[in-house]
């Protein structure tokens, strides 16, 4: 394949616009157990020490541990800290 060839695929393959971001689906980054990064929250549904509900666009999601506690939050994302045992999806 041409050296040209493989530059265009290689920029197609990264082709994105600011609409498909803020359209994207849920995404959770875990450090071990005891960090969570969630991307695609839709707002906290409920907050205590062993139990952090999100809603996002298709589903909850339940962060269950001990001495949760959430970091960092903006409108779509959200860090939760502590020692996390479960996480659980549900509609």
């Amino acid at each position: 394949m041409p050296k040209e060839e493989q530059v265009k695929n290689k920029k197609e393959g990264f082709r994105f616009s600011p609409k498909d971001f803020l359209r994207s689906k849920c995404h959770i980054e875990l450090t071990s157990n005891t960090s969570a990064m969630l991307e695609g929250s839709r707002g906290v549904l409920e907050y205590s020490t062993e139990c952090i509900r999100v809603a996002t666009q298709e589903f909850v999601v339940s962060f269950k541990g001990r001495g949760l506690t959430l970091i960092c939050i903006s409108p779509t994302a959200l860090t939760i800290q502590g020692s996390i045992i479960n996480i659980e999806y549900s509609d």
